[in-house]
C-alpha cells in the first residue's frame, strides 16, 4: 500500500510535482530577468518549458529553461531593449495624457482613455513577441516585425493574450508579498499558450517524410 502512495504515478504526487515545476520555473525567470534587458529571452525560456515539459511531458522542465535562455540570449536582448524604449514612451505620453484629463478637459479625457484602449495591440504585441522567439530562429529586428505581423492577422487571439498576460501581472504586483510571484510566472505562461499555440503552429514547418513529429506538433 505504502508503494502505491509513494509511485509516481500517485495523483496527489503528481500535482505536488506540477506545483514545485511551476515554482522553480518561475524563480528561474526571476533570477534570469535581474539584469532587466534578459527579461525576454527569460520570457521565452519560461514559455518554451512550460508548454514543452509541463503542457507536453517532454523532457526536463529545468534544463530546457537554461537551453532555451542562453540560445535565444542574444536576439531576445535586442529585442527587450526596443520594447523596453516603447514602454518608456508610452508610459510618459499615458502621464501626460492623465496631467492633462485632471485639468477637467472632456477632450484630454476622452484622448485618455482612447490611448488606454489602444494600449492593447502593444500589449498583445509584447505578450506574442517572446513565445514568438522560443519557438523560431530570428533577429532582433525580425523578430519585432513578425510579432506585429501575427498580432494583427490573429488580433482575438493576441490581444485575449495580452489581456491575460497584464491581468496576471497586474496580480502579482498587487499579492506579490503573499508570494504568488513564485507561481503566477509560469501559470500565465501556461495559460497564455492555450491562446498562442494555435497561431504558432500555423508558421510551424510539418515534420518531412520518416522524421520525427516535433513535440510542439504532437
Amino acid at each position: 500500500m505504502s508503494n502505491g502512495f509513494f509511485s509516481g504515478s500517485n495523483p496527489l504526487f503528481r500535482l505536488t510535482g506540477r506545483v514545485l515545476d511551476l515554482v522553480v520555473l518561475s524563480f528561474f525567470f526571476l533570477l534570469a530577468s535581474l539584469p532587466v534587458v534578459t527579461l525576454g529571452p527569460a520570457a521565452a525560456a519560461l514559455y518554451y518549458s512550460s508548454v514543452k515539459c509541463l503542457r507536453r511531458g517532454e523532457g526536463s522542465p529545468y534544463r530546457s529553461f537554461w537551453a532555451s535562455f542562453r540560445e535565444n540570449l542574444r536576439p531576445g536582448i535586442g529585442a527587450t531593449v526596443i520594447l523596453l524604449i516603447i514602454a518608456v514612451a508610452l508610459d510618459a505620453l499615458f502621464v501626460f495624457l492623465t496631467m492633462a484629463a485632471a485639468t477637467g478637459s472632456t477632450a484630454w479625457n476622452v484622448a485618455r482613455w482612447a490611448f488606454l484602449v489602444s494600449l492593447l495591440l502593444p500589449a498583445a504585441m509584447y505578450t506574442l513577441t517572446f513565445p514568438l522567439l522560443s519557438r523560431f530562429t530570428c533577429t532582433a529586428g525580425g523578430l519585432l516585425a513578425n510579432a506585429l505581423r501575427l498580432t494583427v492577422r490573429h488580433l482575438p487571439a493576441a490581444v485575449g493574450a495580452g489581456i491575460l498576460n497584464a491581468a496576471l501581472v497586474v496580480l502579482t504586483l498587487k499579492t506579490w508579498f503573499y508570494g504568488s510571484v513564485l507561481l503566477t510566472p509560469a501559470l500565465g505562461a501556461l495559460a497564455v499558450s492555450f491562446l498562442l499555440e494555435p497561431v504558432l503552429r500555423r508558421y510551424t514547418p510539418q515534420a518531412a517524410e520518416g522524421e520525427d513529429i516535433p513535440w510542439y506538433l504532437r
